[in-house]
């Protein structure tokens, strides 16, 4: 019994030494956090207090004012919150430490707001986070709304070659009225009254070859007016990616540049990780607007290609009948 009890005991001043060797130092624990929260609260200084007004889906009727919450590196004070109920809102934030401009994910440092709140990333958003190389991309997406329009309006049959002019030139070159057909040509804008425009010009001192290579040099003249805007949606569609491509270029070499004197962390690679996305989108904006240009290209080209063909035959048949009306 008395060996039993010995044993017991010596199990016992093991298991609390045990014990004793794994609990946890609270004061050291303790030190470490003040030692984290003042360097938090070294971070939170020097901001330059700019605002930003944020969007997002997530519920926030609990965030209040003064809660503080980190976005990247970069710490940013509540100022002002607009809940929606449990739709989510818009709140002001203030830049209180840091010098980079939000992201999409806000995570809370100190108050009674959401852990996380994620914003609502709007087009108008990523356009403007993208840098100064952006609006030479919008204006290429303008010219080509603009080209596109204008197009639509001069690649048509009725605005190059009438049905009504068509029927009205044959009766007059059958019937020999070059006057009348002058009138005609004169009265209409487009494709083929430009080629019979032509036609009329000296009629009676010039030969079928001489009335020929004048439609000829006219059909050259009107076809490379016809395909300027054509030739403006190519220009769009080669440099738009290569604008997008140097904006990405320049936002990485930027990036680069403020990581490469700082020591290496979790945060800098974050960092690193937020800027080359901003970069990045100059080149999806090129690329947004290059392959509608190039679409726009295509359609119209073929529409352009076939107005020339029609204009053709019919301009061979006028020219083979006034030929026949002069040998006659």
């Amino acid at each position: 019994m008395k060996r039993l009890l010995m044993w017991m005991m010596i199990g016992l001043l093991a298991l609390g030494g045990a014990v004793a060797q794994e609990a946890p130092d609270f004061d050291i624990l303790i030190d470490k956090e003040d030692e984290v929260s003042s360097e938090e609260t070294d971070e939170m200084s020097g901001g330059d207090l700019k605002t930003f007004k944020v969007t997002t889906r997530d519920d926030i009727s609990a965030l209040e004012v003064g809660d503080i919450y980190k976005n990247n590196t970069t710490y940013f004070k509540v100022t002002k919150s607009s809940p929606s109920g449990n739709k989510g809102g818009t709140f002001v934030v203030e830049r209180i430490g840091g010098k980079q401009d939000p992201m999409r994910y806000y995570s809370r440092v100190s108050g009674l707001g959401p852990v996380q709140i994620a914003a609502r990333e709007t087009l108008l958003g990523r356009f403007v986070s993208g840098g100064p190389l952006m609006y030479p991309i919008a204006i290429l997406l303008l010219g080509v709304i603009v080209i596109a329009i204008n197009s639509g309006m001069v690649y048509r049959r009725q605005k190059q070659y009438p049905s009504a002019f068509v029927s009205a030139a044959e009766s007059a070159i059958g019937e020999g009225n070059m006057e009348m057909l002058g009138s005609l040509a004169e009265s209409q804008g487009g494709l083929l009254p430009a080629i019979c425009r032509k036609m009329v010009v000296n009629f009676g001192d010039s030969t079928e070859e001489d009335i020929r290579i004048r439609c000829e040099s006219e059909a050259k003249r009107q076809i490379g007016f016809l395909r300027m805007p054509l030739r403006g949606l190519t220009f769009i569609a080669a440099v738009a990616p290569l604008l997008g491509l140097l904006g990405t270029v320049v936002g990485m070499i930027a990036c680069f540049d403020s990581l490469a004197a700082e020591a290496a962390s979790a945060s800098k690679a974050q960092a690193m990780a937020g800027g080359i996305k901003v970069a990045l989108l100059t080149t999806a904006f090129g690329l947004c607007v290059a392959v509608p240009s190039l679409f726009v290209y295509f359609i119209y080209n073929l529409k352009l290609n076939t107005i020339i063909a029609d204009c053709e035959g019919y301009a061979t048949e006028f020219v083979h009948n006034l030929a026949k009306m002069k040998r006659a």
